[in-house]
């Protein structure tokens, strides 16, 4: 099932590339109903597998973890094209979630827990790290458009450097978003499921995961500025540079959280329960 799913979402990329020479709609329809049968076989193949072994968590073994990043990958440019039309974007993520599936059916039966303290929190700290990284680049554009802004509004468009037009600024300040918001949303996803195991002592009402979920919030209403006429131009690089200082926020909380209030190790939590 999960070669199956791999085929049509290549199939899918194969469409949106051809796209690349010839515009049209009936190529961008093919690319997407591959992509969404795609994410069908493999929802119904974790779901399968889920029941079979009695357990809905991704840790338990590389079939349901790697399924499962290929799941989320394919979902966030399926909701991503539909909202911001990103062209070519499906084009670098589709090979990425083609090899995770097929990684999932070679390595399926091979245990994760000896690596899981490692290869998950590596992963959870580049999303987490990276999508910092793209959410200061939407800060800085948008403190640039404000000032841009400003400048179009006293008439002092020749006094100093040259900025660029309103309507490009609002355009990077998205792309950094939409790009961030995915980064930050798969380090919450798989912080979230080590929670849940009992990797880590953390709770929903500490201050760091409290101010995650706020920017979090923030960059999904930025996300979806371009479908809200009243949340385009400086409302957009307004949340965007708050949404940055909760980020700090964010960071900054994760420093005066104790070492051992962080992660919990399987070793230490089999040697709690023994």
């Amino acid at each position: 099932m999960l070669l199956t799913a791999a085929l049509l979402v290549l199939g899918g990329g194969l469409a949106s590339l051809l796209r690349a020479r010839r515009e049209s709609e009936s190529l961008h329809g093919a690319a997407r109903a591959l992509y969404l049968a795609g994410a069908g076989v493999i929802v119904l193949t974790l779901v399968w597998h889920s029941i079979t072994r009695r357990s809905w968590l991704p840790l338990d073994d590389n079939f349901d973890a790697l399924s499962w990043l290929g799941l989320m990958l394919l979902l966030f440019v399926l909701y991503v094209q539909r909202r911001n039309r990103l062209g070519g974007l499906d084009w670098f993520v589709v090979p990425i979630v083609v090899l995770l599936l097929c990684g999932a059916v070679v390595f399926g039966r091979t245990n994760p827990h000896a690596y899981v303290a490692s290869a998950w929190s590596f992963t959870h700290r580049v999303g987490a790290y990276g999508g910092a990284v793209a959410l200061l680049i939407a800060a800085c554009v948008g403190m640039t458009y404000l000032l841009a802004q400003r400048r179009l509004r006293s008439k002092s468009v020749s006094a100093g450097t040259k900025l660029p037009s309103l309507e490009r600024l609002e355009h990077l300040t998205l792309v950094s978003c939409t790009v961030g918001f995915a980064l930050i949303t798969v380090a919450l996803v798989l912080g979230g499921v080590k929670m849940i195991e009992g990797h880590t002592s953390l709770r929903l009402t500490s201050p760091k995961i409290l101010l995650s979920l706020a920017t979090w919030g923030v960059y999904a209403v930025v996300l979806h500025s371009p479908i809200n006429p009243s949340l385009r131009g400086r409302k957009v690089a307004i949340l965007s540079v708050v949404g940055f200082v909760l980020l700090v926020g964010a960071i900054v909380a994760t420093q005066f959280v104790p070492p051992g209030m962080q992660t919990v190790s399987p070793v230490e939590t089999g040697g709690a329960a023994r």
